[in-house]
């Protein structure tokens, strides 16, 4: 099981991996201690959870990103998710992002243009 100290040394080595300063600032001007969320999970059984560590959050659009490898995890384990009200599940595939920058890049918080050549790796 995660703690908040694995979940911050998985945040510390997407730091290591990016490379544009914008980028970077701007996930460290919202980043948070990082804390679990039960988050439901609607492509499974009936009920199921899995646990998202909330790493960042921008509460202008009730949004953050989320660490979880359930789900969409291991493959995109950093999720777009809502910080409270009714849409506090999972949410769909397209919201999940092999990386922190990549979902620094699709999120609300960014509101930077993205360079001609991004793709989301």
């Amino acid at each position: 099981m995660l703690t908040a100290a694995d979940v911050s040394s998985l945040v510390k080595d997407e730091f290591s991996r990016i490379t544009d300063v914008a980028v970077l600032d701007r996930i460290r001007e919202l980043l948070v201690s990082p804390y679990p969320v039960e988050r439901a999970w609607d492509y499974g059984k009936s009920g199921e959870r899995y646990t998202c560590w909330t790493v960042l959050e921008h509460p202008s659009s009730n949004s953050g990103i989320a660490y979880c490898l359930q789900g969409f995890g291991p493959s995109d384990p950093w999720g777009l998710v809502f910080l409270s009200g009714d849409h506090m599940g999972i949410g769909m595939d397209s919201g999940w992002f092999p990386t922190l920058e990549s979902a620094m890049r699709e999120s609300m918080a960014w509101e930077s243009p993205n360079p001609n050549d991004y793709e989301i790796p």
